[in-house]
């Protein structure tokens, strides 16, 4: 029979389980996953056959989340306020005698949001040690549930605007679609006509944003946007993009160079994106009268597409954020060219796609230049 494990090495040993707490509760996925590990954890490191976990409810009455030991009915019958009378009713639960029951809160925020608590195997003179404990656990699963709820509302924030965002995409089109139709009437005046452009335009401009929400959504959900590639020719694209974006600013110049054979397997529809995205954050942060400069060199292995513009530098500070969702290099805001702040995010993940890089550079007296590189073809598959 192994001889009782000296108080020391006791507590090391509870040092060792407490990491191991930590460890599984940092890669928990889900709330139950959270609720199940700490309950059970609780047990062990008490040396207990019954522990459980509750939390506050919208109406503020505890209820039990989590169970070790304990009957199924009992336990989700159990539903009492945060009051005086709570520690009487725990004992109830608990089976427990005041001396072997021990409970600890879980605080967030400075707000008590749940009652860690076990049954002690025997009653102890002085239980410190085991409070001490207790509450080391408390405090880990504290943090990993409000972890798990923050990560759990964002997901169901993130899949509400996919939702929502893939539902709008109708309407629009048929505006945009009503709106063509009345511009090609002969019988329409002039000041109507500027009405419908309007019209047409404010609906074009929620297209795109509609768009660029649905593929936040792909992002940030599905880890990859989905890619078509197909042969095509990334010259023959950028030159496209850029008569369009050149004719939709009149007064701004677009100057586009081009070396090398560009070939290649990709998606059409998603490059001509990232260079319009590219080329539209160009115009925005430069000033008028200074030209962006499209360039794109073909090699034997790659693709790669430089834009640069004139405008203010990009802070240093501010480079290494600027792929993040609804961040913007500046603060300034043009009416005229509204977004959701995800051109950049989703250009990053485009490129991503396509299993190339993007990087930027942003200098005083320079300018800013925004370099993507793509393999011509995609790599093979992994194992």
């Amino acid at each position: 029979m192994p001889s009782p494990l000296q108080p020391a090495e006791k507590r090391l040993q509870q040092f060792r389980k407490l990491t191991e707490v930590s460890r599984a509760l940092t890669y928990a996925v889900s709330l139950d996953e959270v609720l199940r590990i700490t309950v059970e954890r609780a047990a062990e490191l008490l040396e207990t056959d019954k522990a459980v976990l509750m939390l506050t409810n919208e109406q503020g009455l505890l209820s039990v989340r989590a169970s070790f030991g304990l009957a199924k009915a009992a336990a989700e019958r159990f539903r009492e306020p945060l009051d005086e009378t709570l520690i009487h009713r725990l004992q109830g639960l608990l089976e427990a005698s005041p001396q072997c029951f021990l409970g600890v809160p879980l605080v967030v925020g400075g707000q008590v949001t749940g009652i860690l608590a076990v049954s002690l195997p025997q009653p102890v003179a002085d239980n410190d040690e085991q409070e001490w404990l207790l509450s080391a656990l408390a405090d880990q699963a504290a943090v990993a549930l409000e972890k798990t709820r923050l990560d759990e509302t964002a997901e169901f924030r993130e899949r509400l605007i996919g939702i929502v965002s893939h539902d709008l995409r109708g309407p629009i089109a048929a505006i945009l679609l009503g709106a063509t139709s009345v511009l090609r009437r002969e019988e329409i005046n002039e000041r109507d006509a500027k009405t419908i452009m309007r019209i047409q335009s404010a609906a074009e401009r929620a297209s795109r944003m509609i768009r660029d929400l649905l593929d936040y959504t792909q992002a940030r959900l599905g880890g990859r946007i989905r890619v078509e590639r197909r042969p095509m020719d990334l010259h023959a694209v950028v030159r496209q993009v850029a008569e369009e974006m050149a004719m939709a600013h009149p007064g701004r110049s677009i100057e586009v160079k081009q070396e090398g054979d560009l070939h290649g397997d990709w998606d059409v529809d998603r490059l001509a994106q990232v260079v319009g995205n590219l080329i539209s954050n160009a115009l925005h942060y430069s000033p008028e009268g200074t030209p962006v400069r499209v360039e794109t060199v073909g090699t034997a292995q790659e693709a790669t597409l430089s834009i640069h513009n004139l405008g203010p530098p990009i802070p240093a500070q501010q480079q290494s954020k600027i792929f993040e969702p609804m961040h913007r290099a500046s603060a300034e805001m043009n009416p005229q060219n509204r977004s959701v702040g995800l051109g950049l995010y989703i250009v990053k993940h485009l490129v991503k796609a396509h299993s190339g890089t993007i990087e930027v550079k942003s200098l005083e007296n320079e300018g800013t230049t925004f370099t993507v590189r793509l393999p011509r073809q995609a790599p093979p598959p992994g194992p």
